[in-house]
């Protein structure tokens, strides 16, 4: 091959690459992981064809409730208010009106986990009698002695 025709393979081979890396951008049809931080909590992500996908915010806190919950709750504020700055803004580029877009939905549509972990409550007197005559009937049911038949009457003697 002559170096002219090389010179121009290599053109088209570029020209050709770009515009499909434009394209593949501009669609977003790709999978994006994104990692933004917001109120010093590190927001993870995934989106494709400007979509979030909902089962990945915050997957990094999957095994680990209230930092799951924080970080989801984080992540709807977030999503909110890069709607409302993007959307704000003139002139945007088709890309930014496409996130501005993606935003504005993640924040209608996404729904955060919202866990709260408290102190169990004291069991009452009753409730403790209760469990106490369950367990008896539930062991008499193992070992019916005389021994255990009493216990069991015994534990159980508030019910009658």
């Amino acid at each position: 091959m002559d170096p002219f025709s090389q010179l121009f393979a290599a053109y088209l081979h570029t020209v050709s690459n770009s515009i499909a890396e434009v394209y593949v951008d501009s669609m977003n049809t790709t999978v994006t992981s994104q990692s933004l931080v917001y109120n010093d909590t590190n927001i993870r992500f995934q989106h494709q064809l400007w979509k979030i996908k909902p089962n990945s915010v915050c997957s990094n806190f999957e095994q680990q409730a209230t930092q799951l919950s924080k970080c989801t709750q984080q992540a709807k504020a977030m999503f909110t208010e890069l709607c409302n700055q993007l959307s704000s803004m003139e002139n945007l580029s088709q890309k930014g009106r496409s996130l501005s877009n993606m935003y504005c939905n993640a924040s209608l549509s996404y729904k955060p986990m919202v866990a709260y972990i408290s102190e169990p409550k004291q069991k009452t007197e009753q409730e403790l009698k209760e469990k106490e005559c369950n367990f008896m009937i539930l062991k008499a049911m193992q070992d019916n002695s005389s021994e255990t038949l009493k216990q069991k009457d015994t534990a159980c003697d508030f019910v009658r």
